[in-house]
């Protein structure tokens, strides 16, 4: 028998634990980062897939998560996929302490600087 079907909520609510668990938070913890009017119970309905959210409460959930939007989304939803390495970029980047952020960033500025010199 084929997969069970489940409704977008589900799915995202789904992503959602998924992500907050990932990175080490408690319900509790992803409502005081979002903050407002943002509890735990809100954050159960969302992952049990009980209630929609807007736009913008998931945004700031995947800011707090510090996750693209689209790792939350079914991918019938998602407008733009980037490709495979872009993706695994986007994937590793999330990962990376600030400082190999910022190492990272600086590499890719340099390469592109070395990119645009050979076009000149």
């Amino acid at each position: 028998m084929g997969a069970e079907w489940k409704s977008d909520p589900e799915i995202i609510g789904e992503k959602i634990k998924a992500a907050r668990k990932k990175a080490k938070l408690t319900q509790e913890q992803l409502a005081e980062e979002i903050g407002g009017g943002c509890t735990n119970k809100v954050i159960s309905r969302y992952e049990n897939g009980r209630v929609e959210m807007g736009v913008q409460a998931l945004c700031d959930i995947a800011e707090s998560l510090e996750v693209p939007v689209n790792d939350l989304v079914p991918d019938r939803l998602q407008v733009h996929r980037a490709d495979e390495n872009q993706q695994e970029l986007d994937s590793i980047f999330t990962e990376l302490s600030e400082e190999k952020k910022t190492q990272l960033l600086q590499m890719a500025r340099w390469l592109r600087f070395e990119e645009n010199k050979k076009a000149i």
